[in-house]
């Protein structure tokens, strides 16, 4: 089981990059179409590939933290109410917190928030 999720943690990381050096690539091309007034922007492609960073970071630090606390709860002699409880928090705090980023990341989205 650890062999086959390093591998499938290995192919995300390798995807990852790949998306990241395109955007990266994409935003080389592009860069003699932007004029003097959008220089201090930051550029789409420069915000997806941070978007796509900071959601794999997101992914592994939630993974590695849910994979310790299981291993803790699991083979501790008592169960307690609070570390079952931190784990299902753990559990669903990836798909609550990249939620939360794709939000924060979309222009439009904001936008639409009372208050914006």
């Amino acid at each position: 089981m650890v062999l086959r999720d390093a591998g499938f943690k290995g192919v995300m990381g390798w995807a990852s990059g790949y998306m990241v050096f395109l955007l990266h690539k994409h935003h080389q091309h592009v860069l003699y179409l932007q004029n003097s007034k959008l220089v201090y922007r930051t550029p789409p492609e420069m915000k997806a590939a941070q978007s796509v960073l900071l959601l794999m970071l997101c992914f592994l630090f939630f993974y590695w933290t849910d994979c310790f606390m299981t291993l803790y709860v699991t083979f501790s002699l008592e169960k307690h109410f609070i570390e079952v409880s931190a784990l299902e928090f753990v559990d669903l705090g990836y798909a609550i917190l990249c939620s939360f980023v794709l939000i924060h990341r979309d222009g439009h989205l904001t936008k639409c928030w009372p208050g914006q």
